[in-house]
């Protein structure tokens, strides 16, 4: 799977980050998630539901659901970029013999 290094808010240093398959319900939302960083982002807007304080090692999609320390973050156009060029297409292997359909 292709990872791409996100650095948002007050976060000292990059993430490395797993963007997932486009849900085809929303088209133009991403997921990403890192180990201590995770979003869900809108690729049109560039503005992103960030949470990297999620005070948890292993942060997941449950931590963008009313947790205190979810953020607003406006990404870069770098930044949105990177997500859209990392984003699995149908036919890419994302895991042992897991293929995106």
């Amino acid at each position: 799977m292709k990872q791409v290094a996100l650095k948002v808010g007050k976060m000292r240093k990059a993430d490395e980050c797993v963007v997932y398959p486009v849900d085809s319900a929303n088209p133009n939302r991403r997921f990403v998630q890192g180990d201590r960083l995770v979003m869900i982002m809108d690729i049109t807007t560039g503005k992103a539901r960030c949470n990297y304080k999620t005070g948890s090692t292993y942060c997941n999609s449950l931590h963008l659901i009313n947790h205190p320390n979810i953020e607003i973050h406006q990404l870069s156009a770098d930044q949105i970029q990177a997500i859209v060029d990392a984003t699995p297409k149908s036919g890419d292997r994302i895991g042992g013999g897991v293929f995106v359909a």
